[in-house]
């Protein structure tokens, strides 16, 4: 979450503009006083997503604030802590695996994630094929396709187990280690033929065995829209019996600016 900007939401279904311009692909030059011709413009588009409400509570008795804990601390501050870092992981696991649902009556809204969100550029590789330099060359080739250079996808988020599969890579791999006492094994940045990629390791992507994902992404075209207001606070509840209780809550969405630029990839194999 600390990668994504932030923007607002005045609804619960968010909306935003988007705007592709493709290069042309044939160019025809103009006679000498050529009258002008015009072309419908291509026009902007609405997409949108759906805001989620997560929430996450804390209950604390009075008899457990007034007795010595090993942390030597006021349990109640503590659990509050606790919480507000598993509110941070729930909202983490949304922005990535969310599922849009428009929260019909007595049900919860749902927002899309980044892997609901990535449409155009979508390919299953078969099932525990093994990741190698030119299939990660091949997934940045489908990014570079579909946008300007400048905004071809720079960060690939994998599982731990792929994170360590690209560090095992030796074939075109050089790698540059200016200490001679000491030995590297991490690969946390790749130089391709695309420029300088960040490999960053998500414990919140799917790596069952033989299908494991991959995404391609670039993270300045997401951004987490909280609805206005609702960015994440605590608030607390009344006590209506021996205790003190409180919960945080917040609402927000995913903007996802230009999805075309990213790339999911799923079914590599989880094995060295």
């Amino acid at each position: 979450m600390g990668n994504l900007g932030t923007s607002m939401a005045r609804n619960t279904l968010h909306e935003w503009v988007t705007y592709n311009q493709t290069r042309p692909t044939s160019v025809t030059a103009s006679v000498e006083g050529f009258d002008a011709t015009f072309t419908a413009p291509t026009t902007p588009e609405r997409s949108n997503n759906i805001t989620a409400i997560v929430a996450e509570t804390v209950k604390v008795s009075r008899t457990h604030r007034n007795i010595a804990i090993a942390t030597n601390e006021d349990p109640y501050t503590f659990q509050k802590q606790k919480a507000l870092a598993r509110m941070n992981a729930k909202m983490e696991f949304l922005l990535l695996n969310g599922t849009k649902a428009s929260g019909a009556t007595g049900t919860a809204r749902g927002m899309a994630g980044v892997d609901a969100c990535i449409s155009t550029n979508f390919t299953s590789v078969s099932s525990g094929t093994s990741l190698t330099m030119t299939a990660i060359e091949d997934l940045l080739q489908k990014s570079y396709d579909q946008v300007g250079t400048e905004y071809v996808a720079n960060t690939l988020i994998v599982p731990m187990v792929l994170k360590r599969r690209i560090s095992s890579l030796t074939t075109n791999i050089t790698n540059y280690v200016n200490e001679t006492d000491a030995l590297y094994k991490d690969v946390s940045v790749l130089y391709t033929s695309f420029g300088q990629i960040r490999i960053v390791p998500h414990r919140d992507v799917k790596a069952s065995g033989g299908s494991a994902h991959i995404y391609a992404i670039r993270p300045e075209i997401f951004k987490v829209a909280y609805l206005e207001g609702s960015q994440p606070f605590w608030k607390e509840l009344p006590a209506n019996g021996d205790f003190d209780a409180g919960m945080y809550v917040t609402e927000f969405t995913l903007e996802s600016l230009a999805e075309r630029a990213c790339v999911k990839s799923n079914g590599w194999a989880t094995t060295q």
